[in-house]
């Protein structure tokens, strides 16, 4: 059982903590909006972080040389009647080695949404894993990592198997595919399984729906990261260096969701920008270099920041752009800040506990009527006991 009288004093630092990064932030802040008021053209931005940029930093790379750092979308208008939504999740059932049986399990759930009135498609897949080649890497240990890459890839087939799906059914273009979390490839890609098997599998699910005339969508909300506020500070006279003045800042901190919930008003966009990573390097040599761009969902007294991710293949259609964000705008006023496609695709993806629960019971029925008897590990045993007191 928890004692909070025991953590009495860490609480009161944390609260004193908390105070003092809030009002860091509001300096921080102030001078990062003048950074962008006063940001040079995009090619001038390049050149700079050629020039003086840290290879260890990541860097909001603006995209289009005739559009400023300024520059703000904002869309007004309902989506189109006819425009078609795409969204998916996934979950999964980790496996357990002081389980009876050991395996995973992915499912993805995905819904079809339509703007004509007609009640939205829902489907789910599931799959069950258990070949020894599936639980374990060649060292013998149990898979872990490995899980939420296979993840990742199972989700976007299945955006692009749903997406091929409303394409056959007549859905107009732009076909809206929608995923929650980053487009662009969020792992090392450095070992043997991502190369020879994942990010191949995950590329070719890209150029599906490329085939299928769909924009697919990366939706992340409360974004980490500071790529623009990166790219800002190379624009001061104290760049690479700490700040020597009152009137500047050195924003170690400061975030571009923070940056962004100042400078974009509600239904308000930012302009394309991209990553010179490795592994955007990679997802350009396979034609699906990953554009990013800032969207306010929220409201006037509650900003909801969201970095939408796109191929460059995608984000170069304006009149696509320009229903998604439509889309997004109208979806997230249901849940307040959170589009309700996504929400639902999420609700029918997840596996519970009593789900879990559900297909042991079944398997070890199955086990034990062929004769083949298994057992939970000991600890799990007093887990199990414990957690019933």
């Amino acid at each position: 059982m928890l004692q909070l009288a025991e953590l009495k004093d860490e609480i009161t630092a944390l609260k004193q903590a908390a105070v003092a990064r809030q009002r860091r932030r509001e300096v921080e802040t102030e001078d990062a909006l003048k950074w962008l008021a006063d940001a040079p053209d995009a090619p001038t931005l390049r050149q700079l972080v050629k020039q003086q940029g840290d290879p260890g930093e990541q860097y909001a790379l603006p995209v289009m040389d005739d559009v400023p750092l300024t520059q703000r979308f904002q869309e007004l208008e309902q989506p189109p009647r006819e425009t078609t939504v795409v969204a998916v999740d996934g979950s999964q059932i980790r496996p357990d080695r002081h389980a009876a049986i050991l395996y995973y399990l992915l499912q993805v759930g995905g819904m079809i949404f339509r703007y004509n009135g007609r009640a939205p498609s829902t489907q789910s897949k599931s799959t069950l894993h258990f070949k020894p080649s599936e639980l374990y890497d060649k060292e013998g240990l149990l898979i872990t990592g490995q899980l939420g890459q296979r993840r990742t890839v199972a989700e976007l087939e299945y955006l692009a198997q749903l997406t091929a799906q409303a394409r056959a059914a007549g859905a107009p273009t732009p076909l809206l595919a929608l995923t929650d979390g980053p487009l662009l490839w969020p792992y090392s890609g450095r070992s043997e399984e991502e190369n020879r098997q994942l990010l191949p599998a995950y590329f070719t699910a890209f150029s599906d729906l490329q085939q299928s005339d769909g924009m697919p969508v990366g939706f992340v909300e409360r974004p980490g990261g500071r790529p623009l506020v990166n790219l800002l500070r190379l624009t001061r006279p104290s760049a690479g260096k700490a700040a020597n003045s009152a009137a500047e800042s050195s924003p170690d901190q400061l975030t571009d969701r923070e940056l962004m919930a100042h400078f974009l008003q509600p239904g308000e966009r930012s302009i394309w920008f991209k990553r010179d990573s490795p592994m955007n390097q990679q997802h350009t040599r396979a034609g699906h270099a990953i554009w990013f761009s800032y969207l306010n969902i929220g409201t006037e007294h509650w900003p909801v920041i969201a970095r939408l991710e796109t191929p460059a293949w995608a984000a170069q259609h304006a009149a696509w752009v320009k229903i998604l964000q439509q889309v997004l705008l109208h979806q997230a006023r249901v849940l307040h800040g959170h589009p309700y496609v996504l929400a639902r695709a999420h609700e029918l993806a997840l596996v519970t506990h009593q789900d879990q629960a559900a297909l042991n019971n079944l398997l070890q029925q199955q086990l034990v009527a062929a004769g083949v008897v298994t057992h939970v590990s000991v600890k799990a045993a007093q887990k199990a006991y414990l957690g019933r007191k």
